[in-house]
């Protein structure tokens, strides 16, 4: 007696003779699959519809991969442009001035602050010294971070590392500057524009920012 045959063994058959239908033509336009809205498509229809979905998908895909590339890109530049132009300086002056104008040049961001630890020193209206003690009360969590920390700040954390500018921020980067395992600085990059910094982000060239601080800010410390 011939076995009933069930749905697995339709598809396994399908699936092991992909030109069932090249010569079914009249078979393949009869079939019907519902679709939603539509009711009924032939399975010819289904197909071009998948085919385009998957096109689509596909083509969300590489745009995102292209703008992600871009974005990395244009980080990289604002990187190079502004480590070039820090281990260009002599003197001290020079040193915070170059920072500071490297992230309004390339960055274009609305407030900074680079807030070093050590006995309590205002440097110039972006560069303080202030005691690590002092500090973590409100920047713990951002002072014990191995990585930098990207998106919205709590509103204490942004208070204490933007003050009068704090009311600007809408997205930041902060960066945890790191000599070895002892904590240097804390840089916290702000903007006016809430998706420019995201938690999402590649953060290698912010990291590789840090490092080139945390080398070359000792040398231009107050004694």
């Amino acid at each position: 007696m011939k076995s009933e045959v069930n749905e697995q063994d339709v598809v396994e058959f399908l699936k092991n003779n992909p030109a069932f239908f090249a010569d079914r033509d009249s078979l393949l336009m009869k079939m019907q699959i519902p679709h939603g809205s539509k009711g009924t498509v032939s399975l010819v229809e289904k197909q071009m519809s998948v085919m385009r979905e998957r096109q689509q998908k596909t083509r969300k895909q590489l745009n995102e991969f292209v703008r992600n590339a871009e974005l990395n890109k244009e980080i990289f530049d604002k990187s190079s442009q502004l480590v070039l132009g820090l281990l260009a300086t002599l003197r001290s002056g020079e040193f915070f001035s170059a920072l500071e104008k490297g992230l309004k040049r390339d960055f274009k961001c609305k407030a900074y602050s680079l807030v070093i630890f050590g006995r309590a020193r205002q440097i110039n209206h972006f560069t303080s010294r202030v005691p690590a003690e002092s500090a973590r009360e409100y920047v713990g969590a951002l002072m014990r971070a191995r990585h930098p920390t990207l998106g919205v700040l709590r509103p204490d954390e942004q208070d204490f590392l933007f003050r009068h500018q704090s009311d600007k921020v809408k997205s930041a980067a902060v960066l945890s500057v790191r000599d070895r395992n002892k904590q240097v600085a804390l840089l916290a990059i702000g903007s006016d524009d809430p998706g420019y910094f995201t938690p999402d982000m590649d953060t290698l060239f912010l990291g590789f920012i840090a490092d080139v601080l945390a080398r070359l800010l000792p040398r231009h410390l107050p004694r």
